[in-house]
């Protein structure tokens, strides 16, 4: 993981040496790798939104073959076999783009960032935001953070369970509460990122014509 996190630092580097903004610099380092990770973004959605559409199917041999588990077992695999859904294929391209977003994270959580970013000289102001190496003063960011989670999620192929369980209620201020100690570059980075797969989601749900469950 640490030479992942070297090559984000190298990263933000050259992209500050593009903008002279380290707070620019995040927001192009997210998109580059967002766009890098699109196919897996691609996939996961295409995957859970052919998981959706077959949730009634699945519910019915569920309560049908509640007695028999092994039988049921079966016909859930024909199920995924005739319909040629992954029930992993959702989650697999995810856990892919984990590590990347996860080096990232540290990158800007680092000892090293927090030096580049009050070396002499450095521009590490960004909007409102006077230190990308603090946590945003006036919690707009946190605001940003819960708004742009909601509207990922909601914008997210999901199983009617989470619906029931309100976790598209409880996850953004879930994250935005644990979110709010993190420096501002890492808040503005969650933001942007959010925003990102906002669009992604949207793009690719119409493109591929797949639904979501709506709320």
């Amino acid at each position: 993981m640490n030479w992942l996190v070297d090559i984000m630092i190298s990263s933000l580097t050259f992209f500050y040496s593009l903008t002279n903004n380290y707070g620019l610099a995040i927001i192009f380092l997210t998109v580059t790798i967002n766009i890098a990770l699109y196919p897996l973004t691609l996939s996961s959605i295409v995957q859970m939104s052919a998981m959706q559409k077959i949730q009634p199917k699945i519910a019915e041999l569920q309560k049908k073959l509640k007695d028999t588990p092994d039988q049921m077992q079966k016909e859930l695999m024909e199920l995924y076999k005739k319909e040629k859904v992954n029930p992993f294929g959702g989650c697999l391209p995810t856990l892919l783009k984990i590590p990347f977003f996860i080096s990232l994270f540290m990158a800007l959580q680092s000892e090293k960032f927090g030096q580049m970013i009050i070396a002499k000289g450095a521009n590490a102001n960004f909007l409102w935001i006077s230190n990308l190496s603090k946590p945003d003063p006036f919690y707009i960011m946190i605001v940003l953070i819960g708004i742009t989670t909601y509207f990922m999620q909601k914008t997210m192929p999901a199983s009617p369970e989470s619906n029931k369980m309100g976790l598209n209620v409880i996850m953004p201020f879930f994250i935005s509460f644990i979110s709010i100690s993190f420096p501002s570059g890492v808040q503005l980075y969650w933001v942007v990122s959010n925003l990102i797969a906002i669009a992604q989601q949207v793009y690719i749900l119409k493109r591929k014509n797949v639904s979501r469950e709506t709320f």
